[in-house]
Parts: structure tokens; sequence; C-alpha cells
């Protein structure tokens, strides 16, 4: 679809978006008119036919417009009194060059991909041999990483099993002659992914010369992917505050230039400024900047959960191993169409919340969290804290797993690990509910899976059941009670009921159809609070 998005720059600085399907008359209408809607043709044709008006009005209104393919309507900036109110143009105008190009330079960021040879070094005994998966596992994880890339494409795939991971090039030298030959051999490799969630400056570079391309690790595909996946401002201050740990290891490394003088230097940095001097800097300056910025999101995400709090309705995270299926399930357990869940790793960076329905009727929150992925630093996952604060301030857990992954085990034991590191409290991972997904996916009968609740988010099976038990969850952990409450019909006693509580049945009173028995779900405040409108304040007048 191609999506036309027209500004109209008119004198005093404030652009407006302009509609059009198609019909002239519509565009000369809405250029006067300044609606605020996009502008959005279905077909090239469609931007053709209305050109030649578009064109001849926008010397008057100074029209500025571009054509972009896409799948949705494009944003469109808005500009009020020199103040940025875009996300895109508040980034831009933050964006420094030689930051973006100490990026690209430490990442090896490829605008044109790469074919890649895969190595999964692997630990073949002793107590760091890792007994809950297997090489062959870890390395379909690594693959699995690389195509997650647009135009990243596996070439050669390689287990290597070592003593340690601890040498100055990773590898023994017989292991890496060996390597060497692999890759200077085959003309196809442009690039080699070590699939180690984080190598030194030093062996970097001693495998770039044996190499003599691009080397990656773990840390520097899931940033790339985390990059690509970023589409708000939160997600991406929290993707950029997890690139300083990995630049300022390479800052520390880095001896190109220390002795030098960076040419044109005074333009840039003070005089007599070293290279390494002006990156350090530069470095500092933006680290100052991303965390000012994270703890301004982090505020928001206070803020917002304190509104939740106020309107007295439970939440729900669900989190997982990445790719487990996550977004799926709040889908089917919210039943909104607008979720559209990804088979990629990463697709969730953004915090999302999702009302739903429970049983009874009670309303509950969904959050959606960023997934979790074995071997990368924890200094990665740690700029998501104020994502996963969410699931900290939750009043239930849903742990998704997806069972028909062969390398379950180890996903699950990775999550319970993250889980602890994020100082969850004890008792709200004690009362976790736990989801086998996918078990849709799995052919023959199901395999054991414990206290786990058996679910196909995509078939909707085993979801009304996990409701149920989300239910249970929920009416424990907030101390709601389940109570039959008799009330005058259609009176203020049965209109604040409904708002204030969660009525799941009404009858008409046997005795005098005036009064209604409502069965209702409501927590212990918000009870005690009736009781002093309705009761306490009645009796009061009375003696009265």
């Amino acid at each position: 679809m191609y999506s036309f998005v027209a500004r109209n720059i008119v004198r005093h600085g404030l652009p407006w978006p302009i509609l059009c399907y198609n019909q002239e008359n519509i565009v000369k209408k809405c250029i006067f008119t300044k609606l605020n809607t996009d502008f959005v043709f279905k077909q090239k044709s469609d931007y053709l036919s209305c050109t030649k008006c578009l064109l001849s009005d926008a010397r008057r209104v100074n029209v500025g417009y571009q054509i972009s393919r896409s799948l949705s309507t494009s944003k469109l900036l808005y500009k009020s009194d020199n103040r940025y109110e875009s996300d895109d143009e508040y980034e831009e105008e933050l964006e420094d060059p030689n930051y973006k190009e100490l990026v690209r330079h430490t990442f090896k960021v490829s605008d044109m991909g790469h074919d890649v040879f895969v190595i999964q070094p692997y630990i073949k005994w002793g107590p760091s041999k890792r007994t809950n998966t297997t090489p062959k596992l870890q390395l379909d994880e690594a693959v699995a990483l690389i195509k997650t890339l647009p135009d990243w494409n596996v070439v050669s795939t390689r287990l290597v099993s070592m003593m340690n991971f601890n040498k100055p090039k990773i590898f023994g030298k017989g292991n890496l002659e060996i390597l060497t030959e692999l890759v200077t051999k085959n003309k196809a490799i442009t690039a080699v992914f070590i699939s180690l969630n984080m190598l030194s400056p030093q062996q970097h570079r001693a495998l770039e010369e044996a190499f003599n391309v691009p080397v990656y690790d773990r840390y520097m595909i899931v940033v790339q992917i985390f990059k690509l996946h970023a589409t708000t401002k939160a997600a991406k201050i929290q993707v950029a505050i997890g690139e300083i740990p990995y630049l300022w290891s390479w800052l520390k490394h880095d001896h190109e230039g220390m002795s030098d003088k960076m040419g044109g230097g005074a333009t840039i940095g003070g005089p007599g400024e070293s290279y390494i001097e002006i990156k350090k800097r530069l470095l500092q300056d933006k680290e100052r900047k991303l965390k000012n910025e994270l703890q301004r999101l982090k505020t928001q995400r206070e803020l917002l959960r304190s509104k939740r709090k106020k309107l007295n309705i439970p939440t729900v995270a669900v989190v997982g191993y990445t790719n487990s299926g996550k977004t799926s399930l709040i889908k089917a357990l919210t039943r909104e169409e607008t979720l559209e869940p990804k088979d990629v790793l990463f697709a969730t960076l953004d915090v999302t919340v999702h009302g739903g329905k429970l049983p009874s009727g009670l309303k509950v929150l969904f959050v959606d969290t960023v997934g979790f992925l074995s071997d990368i630093p924890t200094t990665l996952i740690q700029s998501f804290v104020a994502t996963l604060e969410d699931a900290v301030q939750a009043d239930v857990l849903i742990h998704v797993q997806d069972v028909s992954h062969p390398d379950l085990r180890a996903q699950n034991d990775h999550v319970m690990e993250t889980l602890k590191s994020i100082k969850l409290p004890e008792k709200l991972i004690e009362d976790m509910i736990t989801v086998g997904n996918k078990i849709d996916l799995i052919s023959g009968p199901l395999p054991d899976l414990g206290t786990s609740i058996p679910v196909s988010a995509t078939l909707g099976f085993g979801v009304e059941e996990l409701k149920r038990k989300v239910e249970q969850k929920i009416i424990k952990a907030t101390g709601q009670i389940f109570i039959k409450i008799r009330v005058p019909n259609g009176g203020s006693e049965y209109s604040w009921l409904f708002k204030e509580a969660t009525v799941i049945q009404v009858t008409a009173d046997e005795k005098d159809n005036q009064f209604a028995v409502l069965n209702t779900l409501i927590s212990e405040a918000n009870l005690n609070r009736f009781k002093h409108i309705f009761i306490s304040s009645k009796v009061k007048r009375n003696k009265g």
C-alpha cells in the first residue's frame, strides 16, 4: 500500500495532514480546513490522479510531502512554538552523528546483511558444562538469531568443544587453524558469529585478524535485533542504554589513536584532546542523557501503574522466553483483534496493557513483557528494567512456556533465574501460573507437563481453564470476597455496586420484588466503603 503523507507548513509553522481518497474536491477542502487526518492512497494510481490538484494548491499553502511504501498509515510530525512533540523528531534533534558512527563501528552494523558462518563453542566436561541443554540445541538458537535479521543468511555452522572460553583467541591452536581454513576457503562467508554472550575486545581483534572478516558475539547480534524491533521512543531508549556497557568495554581497551591527535580535533573536541578522550566524553554525555530519559520513562510508568491501581483493576503480567507465544496468549485471553503476534525472536520490546474479563465478569489487565534469552549479559536485560518493573508490580504472573520446543528445560531454567534476578517477590513467584503453550505443535501424546496448564493460544484450547485459574489467583492475591448483597432494585446501592464491584448475577428477591439480590465479587476495601456509605450513614440518619 502506498501511503502519502502531506504536511501543510503554513506561515505560523503548524503542519496539518490532508485527507484524500482519489477525489480532488476533498483534497482542496481538506487543505483549507486543515483536517487532522492522515492522507492515504490504496494504490499508486490514486496518488497520480490527485497530484495535479495537490501540487497546484501546494504553492499557496506550502505543502511538504513524501511517498513511502508501508503496511500502515505513516505518522505525521507536529511542531508548535519550536517544541518537538513527535518521538521521531525529538530523537533526530538528539542524534549525534559522531555517537552514531561510534555505535556502527563498535557493533559492526551492516546495511547489506551478511552471509554468516555460525560457530557454537561448548564446554565438553567439568563444572562449567551445561547439563540442561545440548550443543546442537544451542547451535539451533544461534542460527535462529541470525535468521531474525533481514538479509542475514547462515551459510555454514560448526560445533567446537572446549575446556573453557578464557583463551586470548577463544579457541586453542588446533581449533583456530581448522576454523581459519574453513573461513578463508569459503569465499561466500562475509562474517563469523561466535555464539558466546560477550567476547573481549582483544578476542575480537585476534579472531578478525585470523578470519579476515567481521566477528560478532551474541551481545552484538541481540542488540541489532532489538534495534530492528524497537519502534517506540521508550524501546529505543532502553536499547541504547543496553549498548552503553558494551561501548565502554571497547573504549577501555581501545588503544587506537591513544597518543595521536584527532585530525581537525579543534572543531570536535577541546584543543589537545586525544581520539580516545573525545570518544570517552561523547559516551559520557550520551549515557547521561539516556539515563535522564530512562528515569523520565520510569516515572511515567509509575504514574500509569498508580492510575491503574486507583481503578482497582487487577493486573496479570505475562512473562516467558522469547517467542514462547506470550502475545498470542494475551490475544486469546482478551480477544483483542488489533494484537498481531509475530513468529520472530524479540517481537515485543515494549510493555503493552490489554483489558480482559474473567469468567465471573471481573475486569483484569494483561501486561505483555519483553522475552528472555539465555547467554546474554545481565546488563542488556537490566536496560529493560523499566519494562520488567510492570511484572514486579503485578498481582499475578503467568509464565508462558513453548512446550513444543526441544530446549524447553534450559529455557525454563533461564526464565526462573531472570525472574529471581530482578527481585520479584517470592510470593509472586510461588503463586505463578505456568502455561504449556503450543501443544498443537506436538505430534502424538502430550508429555508430562506437571502443574502447567496445557494451552494452544492459536486454537483456543485450554484458554477457558486458564481464565478460571487466573481468577482464583486474582481473588487470593487481591483479597476479593464473594458476597450476596440485597439492595433496592435500581437504587443508588444497586448502581454503586455495578460501578465499584463485579456483579456476577442478579436475582429478584422472592419475598419482595422491590429488592434484588446481587452475587458480587468485591474487594474488602470497597466492601467497607459500601458499608460506610449505605449502612453507617442510614443508621446515623435514623438515630438523628
